[in-house]
């Protein structure tokens, strides 16, 4: 299990330093007044609707702007946190691992039943969904990944050279 591992940890370390900017620029345009933005992020989210039809960004129901204003105060600070555990191997990151997991793949099931089942969706949507698809499966794999072990990266975690350990 240790290559599979270490690819799904590659995996959730790319998902989270990519979901830095994404969050910043394209997701924060439903929350955040448009004066905030350069032109090209602007430009960027509206080629995005055009062009995949995201009738959720387009009409901007209050339960949607209330996920994404999660994911701005709540998820952000928490991309920056997990790709440090990630990168230095933390075992403290298990449970709030599992948390975003758990918040986010329950986040994303009204989404993409919205995208797939809504009459606004529109002949785009599996597309659509497609597109957001991701956001349910690597959070749901990075819960699987931290709840299957107690110490995700091992008992060495965390250990100094000489073999003191660290404060976790």
């Amino acid at each position: 299990m240790g290559a599979l591992t270490s690819v799904l940890d590659a995996l959730f370390l790319a998902y989270l330093i990519s979901h830095i900017p994404i969050t910043i620029l394209v997701d924060s345009q439903i929350v955040v007044p448009a004066q905030y933005y350069p032109g090209w992020a602007k430009d960027l989210l509206q080629w995005h609707i055009k062009t995949n039809e995201d009738h959720l960004i387009s009409t901007n129901p209050l339960w949607y702007s209330s996920m994404v204003f999660c994911e701005c105060v709540l998820q952000l600070p928490f991309f920056f946190i997990a790709a440090y555990a990630f990168i230095k191997r933390r075992n403290w990151i298990r449970i709030p691992g599992i948390i975003y997991g758990a918040h986010v793949v329950t986040t994303m099931v009204p989404i993409l039943t919205e995208i797939l089942f809504s009459p606004a969706a529109g002949p785009k949507r599996v597309s659509l969904a497609l597109i957001y698809l991701p956001y349910l499966i690597v959070p749901l794999l990075l819960v699987v990944r931290m709840a299957v072990v107690a110490q995700p990266f091992g008992a060495s975690s965390g250990r100094k050279k000489g073999g003191k350990r660290k404060a976790q």
